[in-house]
């Protein structure tokens, strides 16, 4: 089973399409920013995709699932940002980009310690066609391109710490 958080549009949303059994974490089901409450609905999956980002809830959460999980073979799959390792132009969403490039910090935090049986995944796509980036006019990737990548995180066996991608 995969727990996942965030499902309700977007990346999400979409990443339901794929053939595995989910644990759903929305809003609906409790306080996102809470990582115990998360934690007890989907501590007995093997996998965490930590997609939903509200304010440093995603840095929360993996920090609170790694503690947890560090001694098991278990993945955490946090959907991250490729403005993590720039600084967009014109955004106008600084918060974002402080919070995903968080995420990128615990991330390597994590991935620097080696000794672990938990494998910590950073996804960073470029702009995607989502809710956030609904008003700009430029390239967007779908959320299916985003879906693929994650698939293939979870169906090989290479651990490949951070991915970055982008449309071409």
């Amino acid at each position: 089973m995969i727990g996942i958080t965030g499902t309700t549009s977007g990346i999400g949303k979409a990443l339901l399409d794929m053939p595995y059994n989910f644990v759903i974490f929305d809003r609906a089901h409790g306080d996102i920013n809470d990582p115990e409450v998360v934690y007890n609905k989907l501590k007995d999956c093997k996998v965490f995709i930590n997609n939903a980002w509200h304010n440093d809830c995603q840095t929360k959460l993996l920090n609170f699932f790694f503690t947890k999980w560090k001694d098991e073979s278990k993945k955490i799959i946090s959907i991250g940002s490729s403005v993590s390792s720039y600084m967009p132009t014109g955004s106008n969403y600084q918060d974002y980009v402080d919070y995903k490039r968080d995420l990128r910090k615990a991330h390597c935090d994590i991935v620097n310690l080696k000794t672990t049986k938990c494998k910590s995944y950073l996804i960073n796509p470029g702009v995607t066609d989502t809710k956030l980036t609904a008003n700009q006019s430029r390239k967007k990737m779908t959320t299916s391109d985003v879906v693929s990548i994650v698939r293939f995180v979870l169906e090989h066996k290479l651990y490949i710490p951070e991915i970055y991608f982008y449309v071409e």
